[in-house]
Parts: structure tokens; C-alpha cells; sequence
């Protein structure tokens, strides 16, 4: 039989929507010569990872691509297609199902963004709220128990996955802080910044709730500002109509774009619970408050009353009054809060976290 390979990286996915590509994309290239697999790759992505191949399962199919949904109950069967054992270690990146994968021989490390929020959480993520669903949802999370015990380290991306960790799957998960371009986003402006208008910046996907941004800017009389794309349009759209302020609506800006729309921004409006949540850290970075609710993610990226505003509700009156209260706040405040979120501290504690279990590019 032959030896395994030394390393592998492992990711559910591979598109330009979802931040946990960022994450990906960081763990490879802090391990340079590790293998490295995803379920699948959208072939018009724009990540890349230079000359490294990028082994992907039997959902790698134009159709099954776009239908994630229907094939969840594949997914844990994708992954034990790829193989058993074929390496000595892996570092894995989880949201869905990557951590059913048996690609390890000895130490299996689990970076994960949530458990699948469909199946434990579907009062956030109301894409698995069906309850005809319920017995797909109770044999799969039977299976992601099961894969839980074979792990041999979990790391988390906030104190909100890390207790999701412990009451689904009953491990203990460290917390490491995904990685934020922050010295990009808080590079100073060539102007002052204008600071009049409220943004909202985000996949436009119902979860974001981002109408209530608008509607939180028609009580606040502020012009507003929604960035991204995605199948909520028509909602967005509407609610835009019934504003009595101004709306400009931001199809998928680039980084450079988007920077200019945080550094001129009154204040993000944030009304989503994220279980971590990039977008307060990159509106912080740029010297830009936030407006949320206290809950999940936010507590451990936001300093209420420092670097922004918990509201008391998600009601866009709520909204409006910690608006009013975000524009009294410090943009240096905000970008040395920021600060703790960079690439360069990630890499710093993954490869810590590793070395705990004999793995690094030398092993």
C-alpha cells in the first residue's frame, strides 16, 4: 500500500460568494504544499490557486452545482468518494458537510464557519424550515454527530460557533478569528470622507434582511446605499420603491468599490445574525461604525458604544435611534478594533493550532 500524502486542505465549495472561500484560500496558502479538495468549483470563480490542482468530488457536474439543496443528503457520500486514509493529515473548512470527510489517517483538524445552519438552525437560516423535511434533517444530523466524534480538533470561527459546537456535536472548539483584509479596506482615502448615507452590504438572500436597511434609512431620513447581488432583488427592489429617501442599489462591487462605499459611509446597518460576520470587520477597518443587534458574531467583532451601536430590536425605529447615536463614534476607534481580525493573525494562530498535532509544511 502506498504511504499517504503529508497533507491535505479541505473546503465545501469553491465560488465568489461565500466568505468562507476567503478562509479556504488562506489555509492553502499557509500550507503551500498541501493537497488540496473541494465538493465543487464553479468554473467561472475568480479564486485561484495558482498551479496547485484542486480535486473536487462526483458533484463537480454543471446541474448539481447550482442545486446544493436537493443534494445535501449527497453530500456526506461525495466526500467518502474522494477516498479513505489517502493522507497522514488534514485541515478541513466546514460549513455543510466537509468534516464527514475520511481523507485522514491520523490527525483530522476542523476549521468550522457553523454547523450546517439548515439542519441545527434553521430558525436563522430558514432554507431547511420545511417540516417535511424533518426526517432528511434528523438522518443527517445523526450523520454529522457521527463525523463529530472522529474529529480530533475543533477551532471555530466565534464564541457563538464555539458553543454551537459544544450543544450540537458535544466537543469543546477553540476560537480563531476568520481572516478580514483589514489593511486593504483601512487604507486612507486620497478625500475626507462624506459620511452621508447608510449602507447595507451583503448577498441579497433573505437572511440578510437587507430591506430593513432601506426601511431603517426612510426613519432615519438618510440616503442609503444597499451593495451585492443575489435571488432577493425583487424584495430589495420594492422596498427601494416605497422609500421616501433616496436608494442606490450596488450590483456585486469590486473590493476596490466597496472599500470607497464603507470610508463614506454614515454607518453600516448590520441586520443580520451572522455567526461571524465579515462585513462589520471590513466597515471598521475603513473607519466606519455599526449598527446591529447584540447578538451571535457581533460580540465578539463590535464594541458597543465604542465601534458601534447595538439596537435594541431589529425594528427599523430601533435601528434608527442607534444610527443617530453610531455618528458620535470614533473612526480610529473603529479601525484599531479592526486591527485584531488580519490575515497575518489568522496564519499566526492556525499554524499554532497545528503544530499542536505535528502538522506544518515541514511534516
Amino acid at each position: 500500500m502506498a504511504e499517504p500524502s503529508r497533507l491535505a486542505i479541505v473546503h465545501e465549495w469553491v465560488d465568489d460568494r461565500a466568505g468562507s472561500v476567503k478562509v479556504f484560500k488562506e489555509l492553502a496558502e499557509t500550507f503551500p504544499s498541501a493537497d488540496l479538495y473541494a465538493l465543487s468549483r464553479d468554473p467561472q470563480t475568480t479564486v485561484s490557486f495558482g498551479k496547485r490542482e484542486l480535486h473536487t468530488s462526483p458533484l463537480d457536474r454543471p446541474l448539481l452545482r447550482e442545486l446544493r439543496g436537493p443534494t445535501l443528503p449527497l453530500m456526506p457520500l461525495a466526500w467518502r468518494a474522494l477516498g479513505r486514509g489517502t493522507h497522514d493529515s488534514v485541515i478541513t473548512s466546514h460549513h455543510a458537510f466537509a468534516h464527514t470527510n475520511r481523507l485522514a489517517r491520523r490527525a483530522h483538524l476542523v476549521y468550522v464557519h457553523a454547523p450546517a445552519r439548515y439542519l441545527w438552525t434553521p430558525e436563522i437560516d430558514g432554507r431547511g424550515a420545511n417540516p417535511a423535511l424533518a426526517p432528511v434533517r434528523d438522518a443527517l444530523k445523526r450523520i454529522d454527530r457521527r463525523a463529530a466524534k472522529r474529529v480530533t480538533s475543533y477551532a471555530a470561527n466565534s464564541s457563538e460557533v464555539a458553543s454551537r459546537i459544544e450543544r450540537f456535536w458535544g466537543r469543546e472548539a477553540r476560537v480563531i478569528h476568520p481572516p478580514v483584509q483589514v489593511e486593504f479596506f483601512a487604507e486612507p482615502a486620497a478625500t475626507q470622507p462624506t459620511r452621508d448615507y447608510l449602507l447595507g452590504v451583503g448577498r441579497w438572500v433573505p437572511y440578510k434582511n437587507l430591506p430593513l436597511v432601506i426601511e431603517t434609512a426612510d426613519r432615519a431620513r438618510l440616503p442609503v446605499k444597499i451593495a451585492g447581488d443575489g435571488p432577493d432583488r425583487e424584495r430589495i427592489v420594492a422596498a427601494a420603491q416605497r422609500a421616501s429617501v433616496p436608494v442606490e442599489l450596488v450590483d456585486a462591487p469590486s473590493d476596490e468599490a466597496l472599500r470607497e462605499l464603507y470610508r463614506n459611509a454614515a454607518a453600516l446597518v448590520f441586520p443580520t445574525i451572522e455567526d461571524f460576520g465579515i462585513v462589520p470587520v471590513e466597515a471598521q477597518a475603513a473607519g466606519t461604525p455599526v449598527v446591529t443587534i447584540g447578538t451571535a458574531g457581533v460580540l465578539d467583532t463590535v464594541v458597543a458604544g465604542r465601534t458601534g451601536v447595538f439596537a435594541d430590536s431589529l425594528a427599523p425605529g430601533a435601528l434608527a435611534e442607534a444610527v443617530a447615536a453610531a455618528a458620535r463614534l470614533s473612526p480610529s476607534d473603529c479601525r484599531a478594533n479592526a486591527e485584531r481580525f488580519s490575515a497575518s493573525s489568522f496564519r499566526a494562530q492556525i499554524r499554532a493550532w497545528a503544530a499542536e498535532f505535528g502538522i506544518g509544511e515541514a511534516s
